[in-house]
């Protein structure tokens, strides 16, 4: 019975609802953060919950994304790109099923203590895609080149920008609203002649909310890539609400990005710069299912 009472149930879902579990654990008070190729790409943090699991709605949605020796089953939802989480049969007992704590619903992840694991040094190295495409158009001085992609080789990019580094001149973002927070963002804002993205029939896009944008991810591994405005009529742009017209008008000529694409990057270059933003509590509000 104390074993019982220790345990917390939690509840969580991709973004789109189409898959919802339960967990029954100790309180979530700590997260693994591995520094692998696919973690860092899709900001996993996890949490283990042996057969603490329970799905609610959705068993069998998930796609599955593996590579390497296939060990590892990446599952993310093909509709909206949520990482949930990873699955290996021959990791040790409780250690089988990883959950992906930034889609467990009410979770203040940033109050959470985060443990690294270095699944780098794990298995054979990881060789990032390489880029083919043309450089970006865009004449900044002092810019440096970048090259991005998701984990499958699908979809590259290829960045021009300052340096990215405690010198960056413009916002790099944080955000905590519900989809921000399930994908990982951490974004940046270049112009659309700053960034190339090739494999684009690769993408698969996801739209919520007002509909003024739309989130694309690659349809095979899942890596999410960037957000851009939606193809609407005049008609729909005028119907969008002041605000998301604003923001969308604001941004026509951007095209955001979350640097997690970008290759051989280590995020310390830029800690110092990233700023958190409180999205969840901005705009209509998202119901979680």
């Amino acid at each position: 019975m104390a074993e019982t009472e220790s345990l917390k149930s939690y509840r969580g879902n991709c973004h789109c609802g189409a898959f919802v579990f339960e967990l029954k654990v100790p309180e979530i008070k700590v997260a693994s953060e591995c520094n692998c190729s696919i973690c860092k790409k899709k900001g996993y943090l996890f949490t283990f919950p042996g057969d603490g699991m329970t799905v609610v709605k959705g068993e069998g949605s998930l796609k599955e994304y593996t590579f390497s020796e296939g060990n590892t089953k990446h599952r993310f939802c093909p509709t909206c790109g949520t990482p949930v989480m990873g699955y290996n049969a021959k990791f040790p007992p409780g250690m089988n099923n990883a959950i992906n704590v930034r889609t467990i619903q009410d979770l203040d992840i940033w109050k959470l203590e985060t443990k690294p694991f270095d699944g780098k040094g794990l298995g054979a190295p990881y060789t990032p895609p390489a880029y083919s495409g043309p450089e970006p158009s865009a004449e900044i001085e002092g810019a440096e080149l970048y090259t991005g992609s998701c984990h499958c080789g699908a979809v590259t990019a290829c960045l021009k920008t300052k340096p990215l580094d405690s010198t960056y001149p413009d916002p790099i973002v944080e955000c905590s609203c519900s989809n921000c927070q399930r994908a990982a963002y951490i974004w940046i804002y270049p112009k659309k002649d700053q960034i190339v993205i090739q494999g684009r029939e690769n993408l698969s896009y996801y739209v919520f909310g007002t509909g003024g944008w739309r989130k694309g991810f690659c349809k095979t591994c899942g890596v999410q890539i960037m957000n851009e405005p939606n193809t609407l009529t005049p008609e729909q742009v005028e119907a969008l609400p002041a605000a998301a017209r604003a923001w969308r008008d604001e941004k026509l000529d951007s095209l955001p990005t979350t640097i997690r694409i970008l290759n051989d990057f280590e995020f310390d270059a830029v800690k110092d710069k990233v700023a958190r933003f409180d999205g969840w509590n901005m705009g209509a509000g998202y119901v979680n299912p």
